[in-house]
């Protein structure tokens, strides 16, 4: 299905009775079985498309592939652009297809930030795929100025892959890790959004091989208490790690500025991913968390699964005695 631009597949859209939107966000766990993965064909398809087996065997059902065409800069020359992108765009559809998924692609006049965020809310989907240079990354950028876009303000799950260059001169990539799901690290700091992930994770064990627990003190108060606040947030994750009986799982409590710790013991560890929690400001998603998730973006060479926000968990604390104590 290929539409001529932004504001006709708004038309489109509410012509239609669209699904009721899921109850998402909550204290439940999120299947993903439909994925939103803009294409701007600087990625090869079984890059693009790398982690789509994976997640398929996690449940997935659907994926929508969109490309948008950027209003701000086709000029007149936009029609030639749809023409080009409609073709190029069945290449990966083609891919998604072999697996025996339900594929739908989209050509899109619009401006492209705006227009994946609203088709993302519009079709439903439960997580965003956006790609990444590791180049970005090294440099400090944020993953682009779209990319940390649809980060900043879209309610769904965001997978950030990470590509690095073929060639050096040429714009194609190819996927730095093959296999996202086989070694995870969830880094906590035990408030009820982080807990999150927790859940999340839960709908990942037929594809996960490993998963890493992290907690990092930066709130040393008493250098005195330092043994026992270590001793009691190893107990916190022990008990998380008993829900994981059946997967490889260890944890670690290490003292230091969060976003530092986390990229050198995913570094360390070799990862290939981790797994972070938005929290919300409004009708937002701020990801600045102390600059933690931001700064994590900013130097990680890994790929990042961010799980939004929910409102009713704003702010609170994770308490003894609830789900996963």
């Amino acid at each position: 299905m290929n539409w001529g631009s932004a504001e006709s597949y708004r038309m489109m859209l509410k012509s239609k009775n669209w699904k009721a939107n899921r109850a998402k966000g909550g204290c439940g766990q999120q299947m993903i079985s439909t994925v939103l993965v803009p294409a701007d064909f600087t990625i090869e398809t079984e890059d693009l498309l790398g982690c789509i087996g994976e997640l398929k065997n996690a449940g997935l059902k659907k994926v929508i592939l969109l490309h948008v065409v950027d209003i701000h800069k086709s000029q007149g020359l936009a029609p030639m652009f749809e023409r080009n992108a409609k073709e190029r765009i069945e290449d990966y559809a083609g891919f998604a297809r072999e697996l025996e998924l339900e594929t739908e692609t989209l050509v899109v006049l619009g401006d492209v930030r705006r227009t994946i965020a609203e088709i993302a809310d519009r079709e439903d989907v439960d997580a965003i795929i956006m790609g990444a240079t590791t180049k970005g990354f090294i440099k400090g950028k944020l993953l682009g100025r779209t990319t940390e876009y649809i980060t900043r303000s879209s309610k769904k799950i965001l997978l950030v892959e990470k590509y690095e260059a073929m060639k050096e001169g040429k714009e194609v990539y190819e996927k730095a890790c093959r296999a996202t799901f086989s070694r995870i690290l969830v880094p906590l700091d035990f408030s009820k959004e982080a807990m999150k992930a927790i859940e999340q994770l839960q709908e990942f064990k037929e594809i996960l091989k490993e998963v890493l627990f992290l907690h990092v003190i930066d709130d040393i108060k008493d250098m005195d208490l330092l043994d026992e606040q270590r001793e009691e947030a190893k107990e916190r994750l022990r008990r998380i790690k008993e829900q994981f009986a059946d997967i490889k799982s260890q944890y670690l409590v290490v003292e230091g500025i969060p976003s530092d710790e986390i990229v050198k013991f995913a570094s360390i560890e070799d990862v290939t991913l981790i797994m972070l929690t938005a929290r919300g400001e409004g009708a937002l998603i701020d990801l600045l968390l102390g600059s933690t998730a931001e700064n994590v973006l900013r130097k990680t060479t890994k790929p990042v699964l961010i799980i939004p926000a929910s409102k009713e968990f704003e702010g609170e604390e994770w308490d003894e005695g609830e789900e996963y104590a």
